[in-house]
């Protein structure tokens, strides 16, 4: 099964439609290629620095990764709160939660002579699963061009369909997500994919982001990564993706959450911020600015 491309311009219905069918989809040139270089001119610094520290087997030993993508590189925010991104993890994942969030953000640039990364599937760090309910979704983010050479991202189209099990299935039909910069991969935690072989003499950067149901831990503590203090510099829908927000139901005087599935959306709370949780703000400023 070929991996299906689309246009900028497409409606998010058909983007939906294409990754529920087929586990993962492409969108060409989603941001400017001037964007694409921006992040990854902010990202270039930490790549170099300390890279190589999580190197391993299933990271591979000639792969850079840097976390804390949005205190490193700021530019990364029109990504991560883009709004097409946005409205399929709308259509996907607000069935079946209150909120959703961020689960992680990891920049990664395969070099070249880096073998191809075992094929795996994300959502498998949840030991849960429910028929017909993604856990989360990912976007791999094209900051160069992807091809088959340098390391594209390999995705098995339909393989969101395996039952997950303790023995590899087959997954020797994959397909490499070539796309130019600017553009992103879009595909479920549960479709089986990995990194490519760079087999260029160019490295391959790209950075991969995840959105998992709000009632789930997140991959990495987004607290920690985005502290308050860089938070409070974003918008307030990208900080309630940061999950500085409460999952559900709250206090109407401290951020009005009754569990309307879009509502935090559209509307994303402000001052909603509390001491208990170790987000800026205090339940007395909000109460204050509610006019209490």
């Amino acid at each position: 099964m070929p991996l299906t491309s689309l246009d900028a311009n497409a409606d998010i219905r058909d983007v939906v439609e294409t990754l529920r069918r087929d586990g993962a989809v492409v969108v060409k040139g989603l941001v400017e290629v001037t964007l694409a270089d921006q992040i990854i001119a902010e990202l270039r610094p930490r790549l170099d620095a300390s890279g190589l520290r999580s190197s391993s087997d299933f990271n591979g030993e000639k792969t850079l990764r840097a976390n804390s993508v949005l205190t490193t590189a700021p530019s990364a925010a029109g990504l991560i709160d883009h709004d097409m991104v946005v409205g399929v993890a709308d259509a996907l994942l607000l069935p079946h939660c209150a909120t959703y969030q961020v689960g992680s953000m990891t920049a990664i640039e395969i070099l070249p002579g880096e073998a191809a990364q075992a094929l795996h599937r994300d959502d498998s760090l949840y030991p849960i699963q429910t028929a017909g309910m993604e856990l989360q979704i990912g976007v791999m983010w094209a900051l160069d061009d992807f091809s088959v050479e340098n390391g594209a991202t390999r995705v098995v189209p339909g393989s969101h369909r395996f039952i997950r099990s303790w023995h590899l299935p087959d997954v020797s039909n994959w397909e490499n997500a070539v796309m130019p910069k600017g553009s992103a991969l879009f595909y479920l935690g549960s479709t089986w994919h990995g990194g490519g072989a760079n087999q260029s003499n160019a490295p391959r950067a790209g950075l991969i982001n995840t959105y998992s149901l709000g009632w789930l831990r997140q991959e990495s503590n987004q607290y920690l990564e985005t502290p308050p203090e860089i938070a409070a510099g974003f918008t307030p829908r990208l900080r309630a993706l940061l999950g500085y927000t409460p999952h559900g139901s709250g206090d109407d005087k401290i951020g009005n959450f009754r569990g309307e599935c879009a509502a935090w959306v559209e509307v994303p709370p402000e001052p909603a911020w509390r001491d208990e949780r170790g987000q800026v703000g205090s339940a007395a400023d909000a109460k204050s600015q509610a006019g209490v």
